[in-house]
């Protein structure tokens, strides 16, 4: 993606919220919160706070934290956890108003992140 869609989207204030939209509904879900129950998740937003803004484009954030194969590679993470990710994603963006064509594509640089991610 690029500083456009990172300016489309709202810039770090509306990453900022879609984070914090996104953990609420992943702890109430109980095929994804058994993942996060022992984690500090003040870091683990701002940690995935931070890895939303350089993939969307921003100019000024660079992500810092252990790689992504690293850090998921014991959570035995399956895809249909991957897929719950990214159901709750795609709503709360469009419950933010995005636009369809920004979704879309969010939805699917998310999802070329899976193979990183999933190990099964």
């Amino acid at each position: 993606m690029d500083q456009n869609i990172f300016d489309s989207f709202g810039g770090d204030g509306q990453i900022s919220d879609l984070i914090d939209q996104f953990y609420y509904k992943v702890l109430f879900d109980q095929t994804l919160r058994g993942k996060f129950l022992k984690a500090d998740m003040t870091r683990v937003r701002l940690q995935q706070k931070t890895f939303f803004a350089q993939m969307f484009g921003c100019p000024h954030t660079k992500y810092t934290g252990k790689d992504l194969i690293e850090v998921h590679k014991n959570l035995n993470i399956t895809n249909l956890q991957f897929d719950r990710f990214l159901h709750h994603l795609k709503c709360i963006l469009s419950d933010m108003n995005k636009p369809s064509e920004l979704i879309d594509q969010i939805i699917k640089k998310v999802d070329s992140h899976r193979k990183l991610i999933v190990f099964e």
